[in-house]
């Protein structure tokens, strides 16, 4: 039998094993689903609004509240697949229906903090579900002409994303000292966020393959996706810190729920449809 001390020891080693052996998985399968896309995309999507929503909920039941969690789940679920079929079109129209449902869903929990829970309902089926499903907006924002190009650009916010996320830590690790937002996250600091912006340009390296982006154009989009990464994941713990909660439920071994892995996720792909918008990239 281990000593105490050395099972204290093994607990990170094991930890660390199940991150690699977890991301052998997570990051290919990821990749795969974003450059095939169609399908493959749309299950991808599936299981990050419909796991994060259910998480979203478990929170915050947890911590008091009393939201509409299987409509808030149906909805977030339902603005996926309409968002398949529909690609980009009617946004406005699926807001407002989906805030209509969860609001009105949510008398059937009384009066009382009647207010709180019919937001959070609603919030959820937002949070989760309608920024959730921001790469099958940029799908069909890019269309069908541009097969290749629109996989090359799933891929590259994707990696833009993930890059980022590694150079703060890396950054943060070596050289940070001052805390950026200690109150909601204390490990994150601010040589970590400017590292986290350089890191997200590393993508840089696909320009050749995406030909409706100037340098300067794919420059722009990789450092909003940056950004906005780094500030989805900042939301993501605000929220589990007013739940009273460190993480969200475990789904990934070694890397937390949905919502932990997948928070930069949920403001860096809506960010980057939003900028090739603006631009009129497509």
């Amino acid at each position: 039998m281990a000593e105490p001390d050395d099972r204290a020891a093994a607990q990170p080693r094991t930890g660390l094993a199940w991150r690699a052996l977890s991301a052998c998985f997570f990051v290919p399968t990821v990749l795969f689903a974003l450059w095939y896309g169609g399908v493959a995309l749309t299950l991808l999507v599936v299981l990050v609004v419909g796991r994060g929503s259910w998480e979203f909920y478990y929170l915050v039941t947890r911590a008091g509240y009393r939201p509409v969690r299987y409509v808030g789940q149906a909805a977030a679920l339902a603005l996926s697949l309409w968002f398949y079929i529909y690609g980009d079109q009617h946004l406005l129209l699926s807001i407002a229906a989906v805030a209509l449902i969860c609001l009105t869903a949510s008398l059937r929990q009384g009066v009382e903090r009647f207010t709180a829970n019919a937001l959070l309902t609603l919030g959820g089926a937002l949070y989760v579900g309608f920024l959730g499903s921001a790469p099958l907006w940029i799908a069909g924002a890019v269309g069908t002409e541009r097969v290749d190009e629109k996989h090359y650009l799933l891929v590259a916010v994707i990696l833009g994303i993930w890059l980022t996320d590694t150079a703060a830590y890396a950054f943060g690790h070596l050289w940070g000292q001052r805390k950026l937002a200690p109150s909601i996250s204390p490990g994150k600091t601010v040589v970590g966020f400017v590292g986290g912006l350089i890191g997200g340009l590393i993508p840089l390296a696909l320009h050749g393959l995406l030909p409706s982006f100037s340098l300067w154009q794919l420059a722009g989009l990789l450092l909003l996706v940056a950004l906005g990464g780094q500030l989805g994941d900042l939301v993501e713990s605000a929220v589990k810190r007013d739940m009273g909660a460190k993480d969200a439920p475990a789904l990934i071994p070694g890397h937390g729920g949905i919502l932990d892995r997948f928070d930069s996720y949920l403001f860096a792909f809506p960010l980057a449809y939003m900028y090739i918008k603006v631009f009129r990239i497509f």
